[in-house]
């Protein structure tokens, strides 16, 4: 019985004739090892990356990494609707679920900026601007509720259609709105602009005149994309460490979000997320070299498409590859402040208990963040 590639390829000399088909043949052989070779580089490369780290002492018996990281210092992606937009929620039950999950920082959607830089929400491709007075009540009750938890709106928006970064005047004015939330009772503000390749003309400049205008007692947060990778070579999605370390050292904070790879496997899946927390940790500066905190975003969220397959890309599996990950790295840095989860009206009572126990090591509290229950009465 003849093998898939001889097949292919004697159907093809076939085709040709016998004129030049030992050539073409042994021409096609070697194409289709240098593919096949690539191919056996990219599994090994992440097979590498995913194999257990038990032979470090690390793992239990049941290949879990036993080390415990969490600090209490956790993050999470916010609905809009604490801040502007329909239904105005209790941030009393905010404040109570966030306490019992270990969540100190949180990014209430705020939205894209329009062309004049003022942050909205998108309705029928409109900008909505936000209302000041609401933002104000709710950020004025964290304050006053919950002064341990940073409040840091989430706003940016897609590259050159909100966003135009070599646009002076937008950033300018952009920057000016933001310190405008921020005199309103925000703790800073969390910027996500999509896609973006590293070195973006504009960009560091954009975070420069946004922490200028805010000042240094509030906190700049980036929505950071993953390191390079040549499992998911697409560089508009991707940063190169050297360019996430310089905008560590002008941010004070990069939450990194490690999903969308459009892997097919759990296992080259934590593997990468193993590796992009270690080379991430290493690479970065902390805040008292002129660096910033890091935080690895997990995914808990079940769009099924090409690019998020959900029994890959999960919060269990996130989570095991962040701990093998800093199973690898001889000493914790102390700018490894835990991870943040995408998203909270996603985020399931069975994910959080699996955050709960994976994570944080304790027993499951049967708890929602409050926006998640309330999704359908004010989506």
């Amino acid at each position: 019985m003849v093998g898939g590639k001889t097949a292919k390829i004697v159907g093809v000399v076939v085709a040709l004739g016998v004129v030049g088909a030992v050539a073409v043949y042994f021409g096609l052989i070697r194409d289709f090892e240098a593919k096949e070779d690539a191919i056996r580089e990219e599994s090994r490369w992440a097979d590498v990356e995913a194999t257990a780290v038990a032979d470090a002492g690390t793992s239990d018996e049941s290949g879990e990494v036993a080390r415990e990281f969490d600090v209490n210092d956790n993050g999470v992606w916010l609905r809009r609707h604490w801040l502007h937009g329909g239904a105005e929620l209790d941030p009393a039950r905010l404040v109570e679920a966030l306490d019992e999950l270990g969540i100190r920082r949180v990014y209430p959607f705020l939205g894209p900026m329009d062309e004049q830089g003022k942050p909205g929400w998108r309705d029928d491709g409109t900008i909505r601007h936000y209302e000041a007075d609401r933002a104000r009540r709710f950020l004025s009750k964290m304050q006053r509720i919950a002064p341990h938890i940073d409040v840091m709106p989430w706003s940016g928006g897609v590259l050159d259609e909100d966003v135009r970064l070599t646009d002076a005047a937008q950033r300018k004015a952009y920057s000016g709105h933001v310190a405008k939330i921020t005199e309103l009772g925000a703790d800073g503000i969390h910027i996500n602009v999509e896609p973006l390749p590293s070195h973006e003309p504009g960009y560091l400049d954009l975070l420069r005149e946004v922490k200028a205008a805010m000042g240094d007692d509030k906190t700049l947060s980036i929505a950071a994309y993953p390191p390079t990778t040549p499992l998911h070579p697409f560089p508009d999605v991707h940063w190169t460490l050297a360019f996430t370390k310089e905008v560590c050292m002008v941010a004070d904070e990069l939450v990194v979000m490690g999903y969308d790879t459009a892997l097919t496997e759990p296992a080259k899946y934590e593997g990468l997320m193993a590796k992009w927390t270690k080379d991430l940790l290493q690479t970065l500066p902390a805040p008292e070299q002129g660096g910033c905190e890091v935080l690895m975003g997990v995914p808990a969220y079940e769009d099924d498409e090409p690019y998020h397959r959900p029994h890959v890309e999960n919060i269990e599996h996130g989570i095991r590859g962040v701990k093998q990950g800093l199973a690898r790295l001889d000493e914790i840095p102390g700018h490894f402040r835990g991870i943040a989860v995408y998203a909270s009206w996603t985020t399931d009572v069975q994910e959080w208990d699996t955050y709960q126990r994976l994570w944080r090591g304790k027993e499951s509290v049967g708890l929602v963040v409050p926006d998640f229950d309330v999704y359908a009465d004010v989506k």
